[in-house]
């Protein structure tokens, strides 16, 4: 199983140096199947095969392509639950899966093993920076740090109840490319860039270090000052039918919501101490809790 990957922290900021973590998300994942009860089997086939060409022309030094057309014609396809379009690493799971089962010789060297993985899911984005796929095939939490170093980290255990993580599901289309050049450009206004530096990256740091070290006397404030930030400042990125809830997280504490991934639509991600407050506060959205299987 290659399972979704969720940027939990460091949407945007992780263009700019900040540290950022992704973690995998058991909730969805993909496998090779050859299943042919499955409605799926035959239209991801024909997407498989369609990748072929790409596959021979500019990977076959990675992949054994030859096996893998071989097997899709005795009916293996890839059966995957990601939703796509919603920053879960649909295609990154594909390529996990590749690379896993089609490589020619594998490697431990996870920078080198990021590079490989970014070119081969550049056949579906174009450019990659192989952080979904990665996470994926380790299916271990990455600490991102300096845009591209990467590093397999192991989260503590909380010593009482962990934080409760959901994922809202807005039902809004979203547009990564828009959000992150408004992002890139933000960030280079004075009042933008001194709000960053001298209140964001310190609380979002804050943030990221305390989950790692299930600290939740640090987590919860840090995460508050974060919510508040992007509410503010962030605007195009928090979907407008969001904004009471967003406000009343602020003001009750009972649950705290952030930016998924680019944001603007898709999923919004939150956190609360309580699934019952999450379920009742949220029934008129589709929830997804994401560690859960």
């Amino acid at each position: 199983m290659y399972p979704a990957k969720l940027l939990l922290f460091g949407e945007h900021v992780l263009l700019l140096g900040a540290t950022a973590l992704a973690v995998p998300v058991p909730a969805f994942s993909g496998r090779w199947s050859a299943d042919e009860n499955d409605p799926q089997a035959e239209k991801s086939r024909e997407a498989l095969r369609r990748l072929l060409p790409v596959l021979e022309d500019k990977h076959r030094h990675i992949l054994d392509v030859q096996r893998f057309q071989n097997d899709l014609e005795i009916g293996l396809f890839f059966q995957s639950n990601i939703p796509q379009g919603y920053g879960l690493g649909s295609s990154g799971a594909l390529c996990a899966g590749l690379y896993d089962v089609y490589s020619w010789k594998k490697t431990d060297d996870l920078s080198f093993l990021k590079n490989i993985l970014a070119s081969l899911e550049g056949c579906f984005h174009g450019q990659s920076s192989g952080i979904d796929p990665l996470t994926s095939y380790c299916g271990q939490p990455l600490l991102i740090s300096n845009r591209t170093e990467v590093d397999l980290v192991e989260t503590a255990e909380w010593p009482r109840e962990k934080p409760v993580v959901f994922l809202i599901d807005t039902q809004l289309p979203r547009q990564t490319g828009p959000l992150v050049q408004w992002f890139l450009q933000q960030s280079e206004t004075a009042v933008f860039r001194n709000m960053l530096n001298e209140r964001f990256f310190p609380a979002h740091e804050a943030m990221l270090e305390s989950w790692v070290s299930a600290d939740a006397e640090s987590f919860w404030p840090a995460l508050q000052v974060v919510s508040a930030l992007q509410r503010q400042w962030f605007l195009p990125m928090v979907p407008e039918k969001m904004h009471r809830m967003w406000d009343e997280g602020l003001e009750t504490n009972h649950f705290t919501l952030k930016i998924c991934g680019a944001g603007g639509g898709g999923f919004v991600l939150g956190f609360a101490r309580e699934k019952v407050l999450v379920q009742e506060l949220f029934k008129e959205f589709p929830l997804v809790f994401p560690f859960e299987t």
